[in-house]
């Protein structure tokens, strides 16, 4: 018995759309985000817009944080890691519907709810994590807070860490995940084609991750008729289909500026978030380095 007649069969008395869902959730696998490339982006783009006060804590550090901006996609030996990377919507009834705790998550979907994603309240740990580094003064471990920070910051902007339909299984597009934040990214995008954006005070940041996951979701539609559109130029081989150079520069031409426009936010999400963690910490100066 085929895994799709194993859910008709002993789901039977379940509605159709409940049918669907539950396929996508059983057979859904942890995916990365953007790449090393794209992580490293955004990771140069938020130090470049801070103002002097944290930025100086960075001095000598930017490879640092950029070298580490991936880390949390190597620790997929994890399974709880998976779920720390995305938020699927569409269980909690749509965008506009999302639990704010995960308490409320697990009183509405029961103790499955880690599946279906945690990245918001990731991002609030991990912010806290960089509060407590800047409190402790080593800018060594202001550094990697940043980077795993960052991490999970960039992946909240990518509209299919926000849906069941996170690799195109349910509209006949698998890959998409990979061929738009890794594909478009490593073809055409280089770390100069973006301007950093300023980093900017916020006392109610550690609310703003909902604001991003939404505005990634409100993506999707376009994401998926613009890939479907530049696919009818591949044809298809005894191996499935074979994209050619004429697929990349149609996708391009329809999701360059949003896959640019998602990393530029990433960083300036994640300059938003050093800056608002440095205000908490109470400012601190960081330490004189030692004369040689």
């Amino acid at each position: 018995m085929s895994f799709v007649s194993f859910v008709e069969v002993f789901f039977s008395d379940w509605p159709e759309s409940m049918k669907i869902l539950l396929l996508l959730l059983l057979t859904a696998l942890p995916l990365s985000a953007w790449g090393d490339k794209g992580h490293r982006i955004a990771s140069a783009l938020a130090l470049k817009g801070l103002p002097p006060g944290p930025r100086a804590w960075f001095a000598g550090r930017e490879g640092e944080v950029e070298d580490h901006a991936s880390d949390p996609d190597r620790w997929r030996q994890d399974r709880k890691e998976g779920p720390r990377h995305f938020l699927d919507m569409e269980p909690y009834g749509g965008p506009d519907h999302l639990p704010r705790t995960l308490e409320e998550a697990h009183e509405r979907l029961g103790g499955d709810y880690h599946r279906l994603g945690v990245v918001p309240w990731i991002i609030q740990d991990r912010w806290r994590d960089l509060v407590e580094a800047f409190r402790s003064g080593d800018p060594a471990r202001v550094a990697l807070a940043t980077s795993i920070l960052g991490h999970y910051i960039a992946d909240s902007h990518v509209p299919l860490h926000t849906t069941l339909n996170h690799d195109g299984q349910a509209t006949d597009q698998r890959g998409i995940h990979s061929r738009w934040e890794t594909g478009l990214v490593e073809r055409f995008l280089q770390p100069g084609d973006l301007e950093a954006l300023p980093a900017e005070a916020d006392p109610t940041f550690l609310t703003r991750p909902w604001d991003w996951l939404r505005a990634s979701h409100a993506l999707l539609p376009q994401l998926l008729e613009d890939d479907r559109s530049a696919d009818r130029t591949t044809p298809a081989g005894d191996r499935g289909k074979l994209r050619t150079q004429a697929y990349w520069m149609m996708f391009w031409a329809k999701q360059g500026p949003g896959v640019k426009r998602q990393l530029q936010l990433s960083g300036k999400h994640l300059g938003d978030a050093v800056l608002n963690a440095w205000i908490a910490a109470g400012r601190p100066v960081p330490p004189a380095k030692a004369a040689p």
